[in-house]
């Protein structure tokens, strides 16, 4: 995972920095989940997997870290934090997992 930019290493611009930012979750975003219309109906999913970003959100949602998940479902730890980390990114935060 690429270390998320920060305010100074991009431009002083508000609008600028935000463009920035908002490209770069959109990267890691595009690096974890896929679209197939084979694969649950072209439901976003995790890449390389069936399971869906919504079953992923609301298995988080209900207070279970990263890990649990991952390992619960048998999933690539590291890419689904990676996916949390780009979700964080769209919304400006840092995530502890």
């Amino acid at each position: 995972m690429s270390p998320t930019p920060g305010p100074a290493a991009l431009s002083s611009r508000p609008e600028q920095w935000l463009a920035e930012r908002t490209e770069h979750a959109a990267r890691e975003l595009r690096e974890c989940v896929e679209f197939d219309p084979g694969k649950r109906c072209g439901v976003p999913v995790l890449k390389g997997t069936r399971m869906s970003v919504a079953q992923l959100l609301a298995e988080l949602g209900e207070g279970r870290s990263t890990v649990e998940v991952a390992e619960d479902f048998d999933l690539d730890a590291a890419l689904v934090k990676r996916f949390v980390c780009g979700l964080a990114v769209c919304l400006d935060r840092t995530v502890s997992t």
